[in-house]
């Protein structure tokens, strides 16, 4: 069976820490960012996230000419990671550019 990736927007894999402060209750979330494109992103945490939470999203740039990624984003998806125990994949959308 072939799969057809039906995507607007092209993900770029990234392998970046990110920090999570969910909007709600103030909590901040250290995880790794997976992947990153013009509209959303995912990041894989330690704790699961309710779908429709809005969370703030910070990663850092370790170079002086990339300003660091700042955004507001809702949680699409949330999935147990099979890969790696107590660790779940977290589906991103793009709110705002902060």
């Amino acid at each position: 069976m072939i799969h057809e990736d039906k995507r607007r927007f092209m993900r770029m894999m990234v392998n970046a820490q990110a920090e999570l402060t969910v909007n709600q209750s103030g909590e901040k979330l250290l995880g790794t960012c997976q992947d990153l494109s013009a509209t959303g992103l995912s990041i894989e945490i330690e704790h699961p996230l309710e779908i429709g939470e809005m969370v703030a999203v910070f990663i850092n740039s370790k170079s002086t000419t990339i300003p660091p990624f700042n955004a507001s984003a809702k949680v699409v998806r949330c999935s147990s990671n099979e890969a790696t125990e107590d660790s779940y994949v977290v589906g991103l959308e793009i709110v705002q550019f902060n």
